[in-house]
């Protein structure tokens, strides 16, 4: 991507969530504008970045108490949903430079949750000034999110090699906060027009996982713990990310399953 270049983007989500008895399926569309700001003054090899969030809305939901979930979950997301941030050429966001302004569109938040509900937000309220006083789990938090997540899967500074193996963390997709090790597999194919990079990812079965976390968060002690990513990602000569697709499955038994497919095109 140039210097000072912006591109548009859409999103589609879709899912299918298993947890206990409760079975849901769902879909939801956003548009992203992704401007590149140049080189960082102060640490020249991380670069800028600016994502805006124009629109995100619930498209498709099997049950009703989906939408009035989803629809809360976004309002508290919309404070992140302009993000200035310092990615490093292996795709980690380094640094956030608009916290303030983050922190100013919580602020008038809060006063709106406070004279809606007090006591139904208190708890609400604690969790969220925990987070932003925290700048490491508000970056890690924003990688997770659906577009970052394919954006920086596959970093342009990754593009150079035919065929790439790692090993790595990922956070689950669930939602409930613990890390997944995996071994990954990208293989990349020269095209007429750019680039198409493959990617595999599988549990890493020798990898350690915080069961402690998921015990306390859900309640389960019998665990069968699985994951497994396919995506492809389509970048231009110049190294501009046109379109990605990507499949997620995870498990953590046959009572908690989840099932993501994300599709990014640009216009």
């Amino acid at each position: 991507m140039n210097p000072y270049t912006e591109k548009n983007y859409q999103l589609v989500v879709k899912g299918n969530v298993k947890m206990l008895t409760m079975m849901d399926s769902f879909a939801t569309a956003g548009s992203y504008t992704l401007s590149e700001r140049g080189q960082n003054a102060i640490k020249p090899d991380l670069q800028e970045y600016v994502l805006e969030e124009k629109e995100l809305k619930l498209t498709e939901y099997f049950d009703p108490n989906t939408y009035q979930l989803i629809e809360y979950v976004n309002k508290l997301a919309r404070i992140y949903n302009r993000q200035h941030i310092c990615i490093n050429e292996r795709g980690a966001i380094k640094g956030l430079l608009n916290m303030p302004e983050i922190k100013s569109k919580w602020d008038k938040l809060k006063k709106e949750l406070m004279q809606v509900n007090p006591i139904a937000a208190f708890e609400i309220i604690r969790h969220k000034d925990r987070e932003l006083a925290n700048p490491a789990e508000v970056i890690d938090n924003l990688s997770n999110a659906h577009f970052m997540h394919l954006f920086l899967y596959v970093f342009t500074g990754q593009l150079g090699s035919i065929t790439e193996q790692q090993q790595r963390l990922v956070r689950d997709r669930m939602g409930i906060g613990f890390s997944i090790p995996v071994n990954q597999i990208f293989t990349t194919e020269k095209t007429g027009s750019g680039y198409t990079v493959y990617a595999e990812a599988l549990l890493n079965e020798d990898g350690k996982i915080d069961k402690n976390l998921i015990i306390s968060v859900t309640g389960e002690k019998n665990l069968d713990i699985k994951h497994y990513t396919q995506a492809s990602f389509n970048y231009s000569e110049n190294r501009d990310l046109l379109s990605a697709e990507m499949t997620i499955f995870e498990q953590l038994n046959n009572d908690y399953k989840s099932d993501l497919y994300l599709h990014l095109e640009s216009n």
